[in-house]
């Protein structure tokens, strides 16, 4: 059978449908040999380091054991004397890997020195898997220029702004001029202005993220009669005030600070969901939306702290600001979740700073400032020490602690609030619980003593083994390490004190001298004279003397606890005991709040529980407390000194924290210098800042950057075509308060956005890559604008709630909520977004690069989501009789497609939905449940009238009964029922009926077996009958007796209705029965009534989807087209 979908695809020759079907050119350029940028970003951080620091030693320029060598890609394609050692996209068959796994049968590597960490092997598999980036050796410019010079680098120059051109031609504003000037110099001139209605739609996307209504274009083509310059001026300023705009925006920030509501892998059970990342992303959408200025939009995300007063930055710090009416100042540290939102490498420090210094190298400055970590930039003036100066400015913050994060609003409603903290204290009680059981269990009397007993026997015991034997006596290492410390330094030190000279005496005594000489020895240290602690003394003259080892440590155990006391006896025997045991080398110093420092892995595994439980509430609950995911300056700050190639453990000179060189190279001295980074970011002066911005925003609106690479504005990238209005838009912006809205504006009322997408075959020629923007360039809609485009269309979106928590991908609520809203996992990151090009938030994302692959068109013809949305897309459409007429397709396109259908595809449409109505015929598997009378005709054949369909389908424990009033016996129909185990027969001339309606001309097996299991009564007759053949099977099945109800072979024609009926023999005593017919054609089932249980709906219970509609069909063709998907 003809899929509907592809009918209507090859129908309707008005519309290109299946887009991703449709091999469209990537507008964006790739780096070195079809390598991403970031993907060369990440060869650099990641990989370059583990060759260099662990492998090029022994496999590098001047030495190449057994002819390998891994220091370019070539000679690592190559391999080695014997063979490949790195199969390209493969890392499960690379020899390299397998080696570094250490796996049997091949040599391990390296081979001195420790093993590379996991992280460290899955970084190649990934760099393997990716095939291999590697940077091209000689950059373009650097081969034009010998090496170049980047004292002359056109983007390390001052921002100045030129002259605008004066030129012949239509220009609506000074962007235009520029352009203009280019164009007439290659004898070109700009597009036609698109047609009102497209720009419409254009504007729309381009500043919100969702297309217009169909009135909203109508109302713009009728305001664009009037002067079409006016008419964009007007919207574009309705749009820039609409919440839309910093969500859609505030998405595009995001994949520059590569966002995420998760901190990726963690182990030990730990959540390792961000509770409050999203007050980073709400605090984005809200500043783009105020039109905060940029400059100060940078700092904030660097140095919020460090712009508030001085007194509320102190109560922040420490966690003692309580917030009421928060003041903007304070909610501004939300911002610094730009440092913070970022991966946490399993806590280390040296890669999360790594992390922190890419995104501000290339997501502020657009320079790679993350190559200079192992070895002096290759190419642009960062010198390794102006890496590690910016590593000693974010080495001297610390992030603020997960249960201190500083409080930036409260929720309004207090029942809420109320109902929070009861949940939080409810944990902290159990935690609290957890700390007093483990507090008290190392102070009872026999866990003690097995403590001191273990420490004595192992008092030589290296650590590795020490741990290992006290788990398998199941005590705490660390609680049995604390007594092996007090042993040795008060027992057995130069120095024992006077509490443990029985002790020290005996605890070496063989087990069979013990008792003899115990008695001496207590005789000894108990005389009056001798130094034994008067305490200890009377405890052991009060017992016999110990015949054990173990009776001695119990007496100790109870002297022990005895004076174990929060205060002070005023007795100078008893409290050197007291402050024996409170002395830093006894476990029993600890109070309960610190007994974690003892914890083993199966007590952090349940206390992370009891965190993961308040991690919850703060995530989920609507009365937690919004915080900031902040970061704060240490008391002192930290110069941290280079590392050689990268490695922590080859420390070079020291690095104090400044600026970068090149730029001035400034030393901070404002504690941890964050501020004064932040200040020279945000500076005017400074020439990367504002290109760098005016870049972005331009890619955004044009779908290409002026600046080939939008975060590396080194020396290898070349000089942009259009560099004099780069500089005159970053000259303006910065001039006119470094307002984005004011820029918007700017580029989008000029003529060379409104140009249409049109391109001659002399463009074509001239301006192929359209660097001069001869043209708009056709943009296909980003992962987060087609789905919340889809669910705006379909009416289940609602654009008006904003700045919620992170809500998952496959919660009930998510098709309600933009997609800037939902949880973003860089752990385990959901399967559709990334498939549609959603930027990888694992690293600083610098620009979305579009891709068509097979997994894209698959989504869009046979997702459940899309289907989801035709369905109810259809369901918002007025239709007029049984069927969809002209109005209603109308309509449809109006909703889908911004326009009216022509003649053309109003008629291919409506062919399209009668086709797919005659292809969609009743299911074979519908049946139909209720009662008939039985009669006969004069012929004496049996008759059935006054059909009465059941109304009461009894779901009760799963009993599925189908009856007239669900009540059983019944005062008018007495025991009548149906289910899928069986029914009961009527009484007199009701016959219990199932009715099947052949779904079209067939010949058909029936088969099934009738089963009358009482031993009562008389039994039970049974009849297929045929409305149009009348009887076709006629049998009487007695008490307890089981027969066949078959036919062979029975021709039917579509609409042919079959009634498999059940009557009682005279009485209905114990007419219960077993019977439910399947129905075949050759050997293949088309129907069981047992399996296919219809419902109320006349649908299966068992949950399969209903068919679409053919209305649901068209509409999800036209979702689906390239005149929905792309933006013209």
């Amino acid at each position: 059978m003809t899929h509907p979908l592809h009918s209507l695809s090859q129908s309707l020759g008005g519309i290109a449908v299946a887009a991703v079907l449709v091999s469209v050119p990537s507008v964006l350029p790739a780096a070195d040999a079809g390598f991403s940028a970031d993907q060369i970003t990440f060869f650099e951080n990641r990989v370059r380091p583990i060759l260099a620091e662990r492998c090029q030693g022994c496999h590098g320029a001047s030495k190449h054991e057994n002819g390998l060598r891994l220091d370019s890609r070539e000679a690592v394609i190559k391999g080695s004397d014997y063979g490949k050692v790195v199969e390209p996209g493969k890392p499960s068959a690379s020899k390299l890997i397998h080696a570094v796994q250490a796996k049997p049968g091949v040599e391990k590597m390296p081979r001195k020195g420790e093993l590379l960490t996991a992280a460290q092997i899955a970084d190649l598999e990934k760099w393997i898997t990716a095939g291999l980036p590697w940077p091209i050796e000689a950059a373009p410019a650097a081969v034009a220029h010998g090496r170049a010079d980047p004292t002359q680098h056109w983007a390390f120059q001052p921002v100045k702004k030129p002259m605008v051109p004066v030129v012949q031609g239509a220009i609506q504003n000074p962007v235009d001029a520029f352009i203009q000037k280019n164009l007439a110099a290659a004898g070109m001139d700009f597009a036609p202005v698109a047609p009102p209605a497209v720009l419409c739609r254009r504007l729309h996307l381009t500043i919100t993220g969702l297309q217009p209504s169909y009135a909203e274009v109508q109302a713009f083509e009728k305001s664009a009669k009037n002067g079409l310059p006016a008419a964009v001026d007007a919207l574009v300023t309705d749009l820039l005030s609409r919440p839309s705009y910093g969500e859609r925006w505030g998405r595009y920030w995001l994949d520059i600070a590569r966002y995420s509501d998760t901190e990726g892998y963690t182990a030990g059970g730990r959540d390792n969901r961000f509770p409050h990342a999203y007050t980073y992303r709400n605090w984005v959408v809200q500043s783009l939306n105020d039109d905060m200025p940029y400059d100060k939009f940078v700092m904030s995300q660097l140095a919020a702290d460090r712009m508030l007063p001085e007194e509320e930055l102190v109560q922040v710090s420490t966690g003692k600001s309580s917030v009421s009416k928060p003041a903007k100042d304070l909610r501004n540290l939300a911002a610094l979740g730009f440092l913070t939102v970022n991966d946490r490498f399993l806590g280390d420090r040296v890669l999360q700073n790594d992390d922190r210094i890419d995104v501000i190298g290339r997501g502020l400055l657009g320079l790679t400032v993350g190559c200079a970590r192992c070895h002096d930039h290759k190419y642009d003036p960062i010198p390794s020490k102006d890496y590690y100066a910016l590593y000693s400015v974010l080495s001297s913050c610390d992030l603020a602690p997960e249960d201190n994060l500083p409080i930036i609003d409260q929720p309004r409603n207090e029942a809420a609030v109320a109902e929070f903290q009861k949940a939080v204290a409810k944990v902290d009680e159990e935690r609290a619980a957890f700390r007093k059981e483990v507090f008290d269990d190392m102070r009872k009397p026999d866990r003690m003593r097995e403590y001191l007993v273990f420490a004595n026997s192992h008092l030589k015991a290296e650590d590795g083994a020490f741990r290992g034997a006290a788990g398998k006596a199941s005590l705490r290492d660390r609680v049995a390490a604390k007594w092996r410390d007090f042993l040795n330094r008060f027992a057995f030190g130069d120095q024992p004190h006077p509490a443990m000279l029985v002790w020290r005496e005996l605890a070496n005594v063989p087990a069979d001298q013990f008792a003899a000489q115990s008695q001496a020895v207590l005789a000894k240290l108990t005389a009056p004279q001798a130094p034994l602690n008067r305490e200890v003394a009377a405890a052991f003259k009060a017992k016999p003397a110990p015949k054990t080892f173990d009776d001695l440590v119990m007496t100790y155990a109870e002297v022990f606890l005895k004076h174990l006391t929060p205060e002070p006896f005023g007795d100078a025997q008893k409290d050197s005991l007291r402050t024996l045991l409170q002395s830093g080398l006894s476990p029993m110093s600890v109070p309960v709040d610190g007994v974690e420092n003892f914890f083993t892995r199966k007590d952090r595994e349940r206390t992370t529980k009891f965190d993961n439980q308040v991690k919850s509430l703060e995530i989920t609950s609507p009365g937690a407390p919004l915080r900031a995911m902040a970061v704060f300056d240490r008391a002192k700050p930290v110069d941290t000194r280079i590392m050689i190639r990268g490695n922590p453990g080859r420390p070079g000179e020291v690095a104090p924290r400044a600026y970068l060189t090149f730029f001035g190279g400034e030393k901070f001295t404002n504690g941890s210098g964050r501020l004064e980074l932040a200040q020279r970011i945000a500076s005017k002066e400074n020439p990367l800042t504002a290109r760098v911005i005016v870049n972005r925003v331009w890619m955004m609106h044009f779908g290409k950057p002026l600046v080939s690479q939008p975060s590396d504005f080194g020396v290898q990238t070349l000089k942009p075509v259009q560099a004099e209005l780069l500089d005159w838009l970053a000259a303006t912006f910065m001039e006119e308060g470094w307002s984005l809205k004011k820029l918007h504006r700017l580029i989008l009322t000029s003529r060379a956005y409104q140009q249409s997408c049109e391109v001659s075959p002399a463009k074509a020629e001239k301006d192929a890559e359209n660097d001069l923007i001869s043209r708009q360039n056709r943009q296909r809609l980003d992962y987060e604008a087609m789905r919340d485009n889809l669910l705006n269309v379909s009416g289940t979106l609602n654009a008006a709630q904003s700045a919620g928590r992170a809500i998952p991908l496959d919660a009930t609520e998510a098709d309600s909520w933009r997609s800037v809203y939902l949880l973003v996992d860089r752990y385990e990151q959901p399967t559709v977004p990334a498939m549609f090009d959603f930027a990888n938030p694992d690293s600083h994302s610098p620009q979305r690069f579009v891709t068509t692959v097979p997994q894209q068109a698959l989504f869009l013809m046979n997702s459940p989501f899309m289907a989801q949305r035709a369905n109810r897309l259809a369901k918002q459409l007025p239709v007029s009789g049984s069927s969809p007429d002209a109005e209603t397709i109308r309509d449809l396109y109006r909703r889908v497609l911004l326009r009216e259908p022509t003649l053309a595809e109003l008629g291919m449409a409506q062919q399209f939905l009668g086709d797919a109505e005659s292809l969609q015929h009743n299911p074979a598997f519908l049946w139909k449940y209720g009662t008939t009378k039985m009669g006969r005709d004069a012929k004496g054949q049996l008759t059935l009238t006054d059909w009465q369909p059941f109304k009461d389908l009894n779901r009760a424990n799963k009993r599925n009964a189908w009856s007239h009033t669900g009540k059983i016996p019944d005062p008018v129909w007495h025991y009548a029922y149906w289910s899928p185990s069986g029914g009961h027969a009527g009484a007199d001339d009701v016959g219990v009926t199932l009715r099947w309606t052949a779904p079209s001309d067939a010949t058909i097996r029936i088969d099934g077996k009738l089963n009358r299991p009482s031993e009562k009564g008389n039994g039970v007759r049974a009849w297929i009958v045929s409305d149009r053949q009348g009887v076709v099977k006629d049998i009487a099945v007695g008490a307890k007796q089981i027969l066949p109800v078959d036919v062979p072979a029975l021709t039917v024609k579509a609409g042919e209705v079959l009634s498999f009926v059940v009557g009682s023999e005279g009485s209905t005593d114990s007419d219960s029965y077993i019977w439910a017919p399947q129905i075949y054609v050759g050997n293949e089932l088309l129907t069981d009534a047992a399996r296919d249980l219809c419902g109320k709906d006349g649908w299966p219970i068992d949950g399969r989807e209903h068919p679409q509609t053919p209305l649901a069909q068209l509409g999800q063709v036209l979702i689906m087209s390239n005149e929905f998907m792309f933006v013209d």
